[in-house]
């Protein structure tokens, strides 16, 4: 086939779940559509009526992404009824509704697991006015971090991202990956966390502060991250140095509740979980199956940010 999207998985291993088995239903997760290419393009025809997608946005999905979308459905003469788009913002879901596609605002941070390492600490000592966990890409604008003071930097892989070119000064900056416990302890230590892009996906940073109980000075940005915000527990400013600095400063002079914080995201959590459990009970009644509660099936089955990435066996599953 000649058309290829504009970016597809590099790697192998990528996202794919086989989520639910049944001899009248399968039911498989994958991230976005066009980074999936090679493989929908060589086994879409051997898809089943009753083979069914989740499909969750990692990063913005714009009216370009839709239009890419209509393009790979046409092309493979795929059925957008059986595919659920997991939209991260309302914006998506426009985007998408637009040519055709089904799905809801189910954000993609609802699965973070809360009873992992992400959490408030009691007693420790606020080290730091504000942290930045994020690789050292471009599109993260640490540069718009640059008048905040005791800033802690915590970065990890770059993932092949074009690399940011002005680093702020920190009074702390890992020189070795940190462990999820490590992120914790810093995350804690300071007073708000900061997350400066203008687009990318929900952003799973963004909500860790939230969970561990510290707000968030964010700009304005595209990908689903804001939906989680409120008066309480966010600041969002306009991107610019003063701006940024200037919301720091106002989480310093009046700090948050930890447990007000990380309560407000387990409760928005659970609305969006309860609306992908809705959809799944309603697939199982749909295919006659009556025996297996959607509810406990989803949190028996939980896939910590959707994210196990590992090599499938195509051939097998559809073959």
């Amino acid at each position: 086939m000649a058309y290829k999207p504009s970016y597809v998985w590099p790697n192998p291993a990528f996202p794919f779940r086989v989520y639910f088995e049944h001899q009248d239903l399968r039911i498989f997760i994958i991230e976005n559509i066009q980074h999936n290419w090679e493989w929908l393009s060589t086994y879409a025809s051997k898809f089943k009526k009753s083979d069914f997608f989740f499909v969750y946005c990692g990063w913005y999905h714009s009216e370009y992404f839709a239009k890419e979308a209509e393009k790979i459905f046409d092309e493979l003469n795929l059925s957008r009824e059986n595919f659920y788009f997991l939209y991260n913002e309302e914006s998506e879901k426009v985007n998408f509704s637009s040519k055709g596609f089904i799905g809801d605002v189910i954000n993609q941070n609802s699965w973070l697991d809360e009873n992992l390492v992400m959490k408030p600490m009691d007693g420790i000592v606020k080290n730091y006015d504000a942290i930045y966990v994020g690789r050292f890409s471009q599109f993260k604008r640490h540069f718009l971090a640059r008048k905040v003071n005791n800033l802690a930097l915590v970065a990890g892989n770059n993932h092949g991202n074009l690399i940011a070119e002005q680093i702020p000064e920190a009074s702390f900056l890992n020189d070795k990956p940190l462990t999820p416990d490590e992120v914790c302890e810093k995350i804690n230590e300071s007073r708000c966390g900061l997350i400066l892009s203008g687009e990318e996906g929900a952003c799973f940073a963004s909500s860790e502060y939230l969970l561990c109980g510290i707000p968030v000075v964010s700009t304005h940005s595209k990908g689903g991250r804001s939906v989680w915000y409120n008066e309480y527990n966010s600041i969002v400013c306009e991107d610019n140095e003063d701006s940024v600095a200037a919301a720091v400063q106002e989480f310093i002079k009046n700090p948050r509740d930890p447990e007000i914080i990380r309560n407000g995201h387990l409760s928005l959590s659970r609305h969006y979980r309860v609306k992908f459990i809705a959809v799944l009970s309603k697939l199982f009644y749909d295919h006659g199956i009556y025996d297996i509660d959607a509810s406990k099936y989803f949190y028996d089955n939980f896939i910590h940010k959707l994210r196990r990435s590992y090599k499938p066996n195509l051939k097998e599953i559809f073959g």
